[in-house]
């Protein structure tokens, strides 16, 4: 059972205000290796879990890098911390490149520049929460992968001068990303940064569900983009909650399916608030066989 303990103030749809993490009463994963301390290098196959908080203070690197296949990660819901390494930090929580067969589940991702970084390879990031983390909350890259069943809260404020994309959930190739909340992302740092719920790159014959994505903060002359696929074709986007906040302008979306080709994503069931009377256009932006969608300038 998640042990996260959290403190919202309910207005309208709900804005979060605070996050406490509360100490799991027992361990969910036993028969695992324990991470003890980090940074922490994972070069065996094999279960790793965490029994315990691992607070840190990385200025760069990984709290935990994964240099082989075939691993799990589960950590219990308890907490990989670097809130106190600050905005300017550039590490990441949990980091990977080239792997098959990563699973990261069950984590506290808290205050790096990037929660979770997987690359080229093949994996799976769930229910974990990742709140605070300064640019990104979850990139995962590689065909086969999934991002499933996470609550990415708070993203943004980093003080790194030039940063321009900031990302709740960020993928490119083939991934399936279901099931996710996407509540507060928040471009900073630059005076025009765009602030994007979810994001798609390259992506093929993917999917899109069953996400709430709502809180998105541009800023100067950036743009906010709830769900946004770009260079990819045939992806199906359905059943989404998307909550905008009005006025969205040129180069804004509620849900953008593809770049205007005619190999654009299937849109189906999803539902977009706060459109803007002038940005109801908007909402649905380059989707093809559109049914069962509802957009609401309100």
């Amino acid at each position: 059972m998640r042990m996260f303990a959290y403190i919202r103030n309910a207005v309208g749809l709900g804005i979060l205000v605070g996050v406490i993490y509360a100490s799991p009463a027992a361990a969910e994963i036993t028969e695992c290796t324990n991470i003890t301390s980090v940074p922490a290098t994972i070069s065996t196959q094999g279960v790793y879990c965490m029994k315990q908080h691992l607070p840190t203070n990385l200025a760069s690197g990984a709290g935990i890098t994964v240099t082989v296949n075939n691993v799990t990660i589960d950590c219990n819901n308890f907490k990989l911390g670097n809130l106190a390494a600050g905005a300017s930090n550039t590490a990441v929580g949990i980091s990977a490149t080239g792997r098959n067969n990563v699973i990261v589940r069950n984590c506290g991702i808290r205050g790096w520049r990037t929660g979770v970084q997987l690359s080229d390879g093949a994996y799976r990031v769930e229910s974990n929460v990742l709140d605070f983390n300064r640019q990104t909350g979850i990139f995962v890259s590689g065909d086969g992968s999934s991002v499933r069943n996470n609550e990415v809260i708070s993203t943004g404020g980093s003080t790194i001068p030039a940063l321009t994309d900031f990302h709740g959930i960020n993928v490119s190739g083939d991934v399936d990303i279901n099931g996710n909340l996407v509540d507060g992302v928040t471009a900073t740092a630059t005076t025009n940064g765009n602030a994007y719920g979810i994001r798609t790159e390259n992506s093929s014959a993917s999917t899109v569900g069953s996400n709430i994505v709502r809180n998105l903060a541009k800023a100067g002359s950036g743009a906010r983009r709830g769900i946004w696929n770009q260079n990819g074709a045939h992806n199906t986007i359905f059943g989404n909650t998307i909550v905008m906040d009005g006025n969205l302008i040129a180069g804004e979306a509620g849900l953008r399916c593809g770049d205007g080709l005619i190999l654009n994503g299937a849109s189906r069931d999803n539902t977009i608030l706060g459109t803007g009377l002038l940005g109801t256009a908007l909402g649905l932006l380059n989707c093809t066989s559109v049914s069962g969608d509802y957009v609401n300038p309100l």
